[in-house]
């Protein structure tokens, strides 16, 4: 099915599928690093009280969550990332058969939706550790 899509798309599908691929590995970092705040050593300071649970990132705290407060939530963000890995796989698979199928002309056409692609993970991915995952410190 996959290996029917035009050539732009299936570039287009990748950076798509790459949002919840991030989505999940993030998730489930939130909970399998997360301590509950009061085995955290905060040396008299404290995060905010609506936080159940922290994940330390270079001195600094993300909110976590519990597996066992929310184990739905849990088995959701394994779903999403196995999800998202499988159908990266498949499409990753389809593009190596269009790249295999393709002319010369239009296999360096692939080569560069490919950087590209790159270039748009790793910018998403920049964003994300340098905005989003940024921390807070105790107060």
């Amino acid at each position: 099915m996959l290996k029917n899509l035009k050539f732009p798309l299936l570039y287009v599908a990748e950076v798509l599928l790459f949002i919840p691929f991030e989505a999940g590995f993030v998730g489930i970092s939130a909970f399998l690093d997360a301590k509950p705040l009061d085995t955290l050593d905060l040396h008299g300071k404290s995060l905010p009280s609506n936080w159940e649970a922290a994940v330390p990132n270079h001195g600094k705290f993300l909110p976590g969550y519990l597996i066992a407060n929310h184990p739905i939530m849990f088995a959701f963000t394994i779903v999403l990332l196995l999800g998202s890995v499988a159908l990266l796989y498949r499409v990753q698979r389809a593009q190596a058969l269009q790249l295999k199928e393709a002319h010369v002309a239009s296999a360096n056409a692939h080569k560069i939706a490919r950087g590209v692609v790159f270039a748009v993970w790793a910018a998403i991915t920049f964003v994300l550790v340098m905005r989003v995952l940024v921390g807070v410190s105790p107060a």
